[in-house]
C-alpha cells in the first residue's frame, strides 16, 4: 500500500447525519518522529480531523476512508482496542488544557491513574516518571505541581501538564489541537520549543493543528493547508511557505506582517457554508477563479516531490509578496 507509515489517513470524509460534509477526501501520511502542522482558519475542519483520527467524531459520522495506525485500520478495530491505543499509541492535547484534567483531583493522582490504567505501576514509580516529564517541559517545583489541583495552576503550567499527561504512556504520536492559542507570545514560543524537544527525546511524531503561521514556520517538517474541509496544499514547510502553490496559501502568506513594515493583506471576501459543497472550497474568495472552477472538481496537482495542490485555476504559485 502507498505511504505505509506511522499514521496514514486515506480519503477520509466526515459529515453530519443529514449528509452535510465537514471533511472531504482527506489524506495524510505521518512517519516516525515527523512533525506535520495542519493550518487553516477556524471552522475549516482541523479539530474534526484530530477527533476523527482518535475515533471520537461526536455527533459527526465517518462516512468514507481509512485511518491506519501502523497499518491497522482504526475504523475496523474493536472499540476496546482503539481505547487502549489512545494513550499508548496516540496522545491528545486539547485546545483547552483543562479538558483533559479532572478539576477535583490533584495532578499527581491523574498521572497515576492514567499510567496504571494501561499497565501495573507503583505510585512511587508513576510520580517519578511524572516529575521527569514535567521537568522536561521546564516546570519548576514539580512536587508542588503534582500536589496541586488544576485550578491552582497558571495557563502555561496547565498546558504543560496537559502535554505531560498526554505523553505519560510514551505514545508514538501526539495530536495537539491549537496547543499555543490561549497563551501569551513568550509562553507560546516556549511550548513550541518544548514540544520539539519531546520529539527529539522520545522520537514522538506530532500532528499539530494551528492557525498560527509562526508555529508552522518554527516547528513543522511538513504542512497541510486546510480550507472548507479539504487539504488544498501539502508539502515540506520550505516548499509551501516559500513557493505557495494554492491561492489560499498565498493569501495566508500575504496576511503575515512583514519585518520591513509592509502591511499585511486581508483575505478578500468572507467564508460561507457553501464552500463545503463547491468543487473548489476557495471558489468565492479566489482572485484566480474561472467559470470552470464552479463545475469541475478541483484535482490534486503535483508540484515537486511530496508538494501538491488542489487547484484547477491555473495559479502558478511562487513567493508570497
Amino acid at each position: 500500500m502507498e505511504h505505509i507509515g506511522l499514521l496514514d489517513v486515506h480519503h477520509l470524509t466526515v459529515g453530519y447525519p443529514d449528509g452535510g460534509r465537514v471533511l472531504q477526501d482527506i489524506s495524510l501520511h505521518i512517519h516516525e518522529g515527523e512533525i506535520v502542522c495542519v493550518i487553516g482558519e477556524s471552522g475549516c475542519g482541523k479539530s474534526t480531523l484530530l477527533n476523527a483520527i482518535l475515533q471520537m467524531p461526536g455527533r459527526l459520522h465517518i462516512t468514507e476512508g481509512e485511518i491506519l495506525f501502523r497499518g491497522r485500520n482504526l475504523r475496523t478495530l474493536p472499540r476496546e482496542e482503539v481505547r487502549r491505543l489512545r494513550g499508548t499509541g496516540m496522545g491528545m492535547v486539547f485546545q483547552e488544557p483543562g479538558a483533559s484534567m479532572d478539576p477535583i483531583r490533584k495532578i499527581g493522582a491523574q498521572f497515576y491513574e492514567t499510567m496504571r490504567a494501561h499497565a501495573p505501576i507503583s505510585r512511587r514509580e508513576a510520580m517519578g516518571q511524572a516529575e521527569d516529564l514535567l521537568a522536561r517541559l521546564d516546570l519548576q517545583d514539580t512536587r508542588r505541581i503534582l500536589g496541586s489541583y488544576p485550578v491552582e495552576l497558571s495557563g502555561g503550567q496547565k498546558q504543560r501538564v496537559a502535554i505531560a499527561l498526554a505523553m505519560a504512556l510514551r505514545p508514538d504520536i501526539l495530536l495537539a489541537d491549537e496547543p499555543t492559542s490561549a497563551l501569551d507570545v513568550t509562553v507560546q514560543a516556549q511550548i513550541v520549543e518544548e514540544l520539539m524537544r519531546l520529539r527529539d527525546d522520545f522520537g514522538t511524531a506530532l500532528l499539530v493543528v494551528t492557525h498560527n503561521m509562526g508555529v508552522v514556520s518554527r516547528m513543522a517538517d511538513k504542512v497541510a493547508v486546510m480550507y472548507g474541509g479539504r487539504i488544498v496544499e501539502y508539502g515540506y514547510r520550505h516548499d509551501v511557505m516559500t513557493a505557495p502553490a494554492h491561492p489560499y496559501t498565498r493569501a495566508l502568506m500575504d496576511a503575515i506582517p512583514r519585518p520591513d513594515g509592509t502591511p499585511p493583506k486581508a483575505i478578500p471576501g468572507v467564508r460561507t457554508k457553501k464552500e463545503f459543497d463547491y468543487p473548489c472550497p476557495f471558489l468565492d474568495r479566489c482572485p484566480y477563479a474561472h467559470p470552470a472552477c464552479r463545475t469541475e472538481k478541483a484535482e490534486k496537482i503535483p508540484i515537486h516531490g511530496e508538494h501538491w495542490t488542489l487547484c484547477n485555476a491555473g495559479f502558478k504559485g511562487g513567493a508570497a509578496s
